[in-house]
């Protein structure tokens, strides 16, 4: 399987306009026509006025296939896309591998966020392992998805986790000592790290 993120950084006052377009529009007409969506969330904290989409695709061939297939669509051409690009500023697409079975929480009710950690160069897989063999058991229970990217940013770690709410997230901040225990070990491995919170959207399959 390949997971593809979309994020798009929305005009200032843009992002009811965007979301209200996704959720009346794009997503009844696709469905899981075109990729299955696994997630779609607006960004609260970190990178506000964005919006980050996740899809599944069987493997690169089929979503190029889908996509083009896509383009061809009059309601998309006609009533998603004209509503749509004015609205955004900038757009990117991570292409991902799994690295740990995606994993929809059980309870409902719950905020998101997705942590962007760059590696060193060549240093992505070793960073993986280490996250699976050390890293605290309730930051590992809260994850959704851990992925390495394809085609984006290289080097890169790309993990979503969900949380009951604000506190709790906050609980499992960058400062936990847990989280620092982890660094200090294996923080040689990273670039940086890049952060935002996210909010389910009405459609999102991921609530």
């Amino acid at each position: 399987m390949i997971d593809e993120l979309r994020s798009y950084k929305i005009v200032p006052g843009g992002l009811a306009d965007y979301l209200k377009t996704a959720e009346e529009v794009a997503i009844p007409f696709r469905r899981d026509n075109y990729g299955k969506l696994l997630g779609f969330w607006f960004g609260e904290i970190g990178a506000v006025n964005s919006v980050y989409n996740l899809w599944q695709h069987q493997d690169l061939n089929t979503r190029e296939a889908l996509r083009a297939e896509l383009q061809k669509q009059e309601v998309w051409r006609s009533k998603y896309l004209p509503h749509a690009h004015p609205l955004m500023q900038r757009q990117f697409v991570r292409l991902m591998t799994p690295a740990i079975p995606f994993c929809a929480p059980a309870e409902r009710g719950n905020v998101y966020e997705v942590r962007f950690i760059r590696t060193k160069t060549g240093k992505a897989q070793e960073f993986i392992s280490r996250f699976r063999t050390d890293l605290p058991a309730d930051y590992q229970a809260a994850t959704v998805g851990l992925w390495t990217t394809l085609a984006g940013h290289l080097n890169e770690v790309v993990h979503i986790s969900a949380c009951r709410d604000l506190a709790a997230r906050l609980k499992r901040s960058l400062q936990h000592p847990e989280w620092q225990n982890f660094l200090a070990k294996h923080g040689s491995l990273v670039e940086e790290i890049e952060s935002s919170l996210m909010i389910p959207a009405n459609h999102s399959p991921l609530q």
